[in-house]
């Protein structure tokens, strides 16, 4: 067999191959060694980075909770406070309409937000009281009044503030005004009015009706007697009624301010209310059949029967007095409306509406003092005794006329 022969060359070269080789094999085993050691260490970053990134949603979580839970407090605050509260941004644009503001305008919350304050407002109040003032001259506005109207176009005064919104490094965000309905108040200061002129009345009337009806009886007794001494044809037996009718009807007035005036103890006791309005509707359809003037009366009463404790002699007199003022206002005819109906808070209600001429705010309001008619002959006293009876009874009234469109009266007493 021959012997293989190698060149040392070539061998020499081999080797260095496989030594090269080796090292090769040691530095990726060192290189792989290192790079699980490095996979470790990011694998056990990658641990602690998830951990950190929980703990940081976590925080995240709960912050966002807390906040929303302040927001939500915030949001039930407005809600529960009696104030309006209306914010604006630096454009004039609502972007909060709280409750109480709904109650207080009749506007709703959804129709309010976004839109301009001056698009809600503007044709009831000056720009010299609202948020535009307030941010256009850097200056709040602190305990003012005015006057708007609400959806039902009735004027609605009220107390109000208006504050500048700043940021955390004093910038201007826009402006709150927060607001209170000085309705009651209004009515509570005119029924102070009203008390303080009765009182005034009251005295007037005592220390006057006295030295009036002495002269007034003799001066009625006098004409009694020269209208019985003169012959039916004589042209002075008109002139004698006409002093008769005078005396009658000064007497009237005199007797009905005594009536507004005096202490009155109503002789109350159980009646049907339906059977004291129609008794009164009786009365004044005997007196319309002998007019030309057509009114045509319209009832709406309930099938149930309502009682209440009243005073049924006050109550009618109460009755004639609106529903003659509300025919009376109708001179061309027209339609007098009588609803009955009882309320969810143990009260019921009449309410009396005319077709008639209507009458303006500022004069509707003075009505019920003395003294003050629409009627050119009316001596201003048929409201004023109204105004006593619904107090006898505990009970209030409202009205509301408008110019040519009539008028609405409406009672309400407690049932017990």
């Amino acid at each position: 067999m021959a012997k293989s022969i190698i060149p040392n060359e070539i061998a020499s070269k081999d080797a260095s191959q496989i030594h090269n080789l080796i090292q090769v094999f040691e530095y990726f085993n060192k290189a792989t060694d290192e790079f699980k050691l490095a996979y470790h260490k990011l694998e056990k970053r990658a641990a602690e980075l998830d951990l950190e990134l929980d703990r940081k949603n976590k925080d995240l979580l709960a912050s966002l909770t807390e906040v929303k839970r302040l927001k939500n407090y915030q949001a039930s605050i407005l809600e529960e406070v009696s104030a309006g509260v209306i914010c604006t941004n630096t454009e004039g644009k609502v972007t909060i309409f709280n409750r109480a503001a709904e109650q207080i305008t009749g506007i709703q919350s959804s129709k309010a937000v976004g839109k301009n304050y001056l698009d809600i407002f503007g044709d009831t109040l000056s720009l010299e009281k609202s948020p535009y003032a307030v941010l256009n001259a850097n200056k709040n506005i602190q305990n003012d009044e005015k006057e708007i109207r609400n959806q039902n176009n009735e004027v609605v005064p009220i107390k109000f503030s208006i504050s500048l919104i700043k940021g955390d490094r004093g910038e201007i965000l826009g402006a709150v005004e927060l607001f209170e309905d000085l309705t009651e108040i209004r009515k509570l200061q005119k029924e102070i009015q009203h008390t303080r002129t009765m009182s005034a009345l009251g005295e007037m009337a005592a220390n006057v009706t006295h030295e009036i009806r002495n002269p007034l009886g003799a001066i009625g007794g006098f004409a009694a007697l020269l209208e019985r001494d003169l012959a039916p044809e004589d042209p002075r037996q008109r002139l004698v009624k006409k002093i008769i009718e005078g005396v009658g009807k000064l007497d009237k007035i005199i007797g009905n301010l005594l009536f507004v005036s005096r202490e009155i103890q109503p002789q109350t006791r159980k009646v049907p209310i339906k059977w004291v309005i129609n008794d009164v509707l009786e009365f004044l359809l005997s007196e319309l059949q002998q007019t030309e003037v057509d009114i045509r009366i319209q009832t709406r009463f309930p099938r149930y029967k309502i009682e209440a404790q009243l005073d049924p002699q006050l109550f009618q007199q109460m009755l004639i007095h609106l529903l003659k003022n509300g025919i009376q206002a109708m001179p061309d005819g027209g339609t007098l409306s009588i609803h009955l109906q009882k309320t969810r808070h143990n009260t019921f209600r009449i309410i009396i509406i005319d077709s008639g001429v209507g009458m303006s705010g500022d004069i509707s309001e003075k009505l019920f003092f003395p003294f003050v008619s629409t009627k050119p002959k009316g001596a201003g006293l048929g409201l004023a005794i109204v105004r006593k009876i619904v107090n006898l009874h505990r009970g209030s009234i409202t009205l509301r006329s408008y110019p040519d469109k009539g008028t609405r009266v409406t009672l309400e007493f407690p049932i017990k």
